[in-house]
């Protein structure tokens, strides 16, 4: 019996993919441009001396927090990591993992924000990317 339940535990994770390798993670400021739309999508950051790099943007609220600081200076952090995606199998991408600015950390702004702020903000994040 416990046998049998410890496999219906396991089973789910069968099939899933495995977790992300992190390979590098770095710091960088610059100033956000707006989006990249290809097979998925990247936020685009001008930094100075390097060019304008693209990465994934995290989770909510990051995505939310870049478009409201479009043209404004951000600093990210990015992680490089070895990730498996439908379309291209293993693969290593850049993805933003943290945001702020110099008034906070995107965490921070999306706590202050109320519910009808925070549904502009999406809103105006969807519109953007859209």
């Amino acid at each position: 019996m416990r046998r049998a339940f410890l496999l219906l535990l396991l089973l789910p994770l069968a099939g899933a993919a495995p977790p992300d390798r992190i390979l590098h993670t770095e710091t960088l400021s610059g100033t956000f441009m707006g989006w990249e739309r290809g097979d998925y999508l990247w936020a685009r950051i001008a930094v100075p001396g390097r060019g304008t790099i693209s990465a994934m943007p995290g989770p909510t609220p990051i995505g939310q927090f870049l478009e409201a600081n479009r043209g404004r200076r951000v600093t990210v952090e990015i992680r490089t990591v070895l990730t498996t995606l439908p379309e291209a199998g293993e693969t290593d991408i850049r993805r933003i993992v943290r945001a702020r600015n110099n008034l906070g950390t995107a965490d921070v702004w999306w706590r202050r924000l109320t519910i009808v702020q925070r549904r502009a903000a999406q809103r105006r994040y969807e519109g953007a990317i859209d």
